[in-house]
């Protein structure tokens, strides 16, 4: 399961580019990034879940993980509401979004959620 991973940040030039040296030097593969406010966050394949904890160690970053749920949407007004619709309808709070892969008329959303397991039953996987 792809892994969401926050990074707080000192609010200052430079430290996005040590963060994702750091991430690059060990090999870890990036699939989507966000930021706001000194706070990072992003999400990696199952396979770098381990490096990518492995190199914010090394580099004595705070960092929390979550549960990533990837879901694919088609392409279209409505869609995202759809999505949300459902994971509420199983209780589930989704703590963040990322776009994934957008194209031909579909897009691969990642949703953040602290129960992963709950949050593909709501989807009925």
């Amino acid at each position: 399961m792809p892994t969401e991973f926050s990074i707080k940040l000192a609010d200052r030039p430079g430290q996005l580019a040590s963060l994702a040296s750091a991430l690059g030097d060990a090999g870890v593969q990036i699939r989507a990034i966000g930021a706001t406010k000194g706070v990072v966050g992003l999400v990696v394949g199952d396979k770098d879940t381990a490096k990518t904890r492995r190199a914010l160690k090394k580099g004595k970053y705070r960092a929390t993980e979550r549960g990533v749920v990837e879901l694919r949407l088609k392409d279209r007004p409505g869609a995202l509401a759809s999505a949300a619709k459902r994971f509420a309808k199983g209780k589930v709070n989704i703590a963040s979004t990322y776009v994934l892969a957008p194209g031909r008329g579909n897009v691969v959303v990642a949703f953040g959620v602290k129960n992963a397991r709950a949050a593909k039953k709501s989807l009925g996987r």
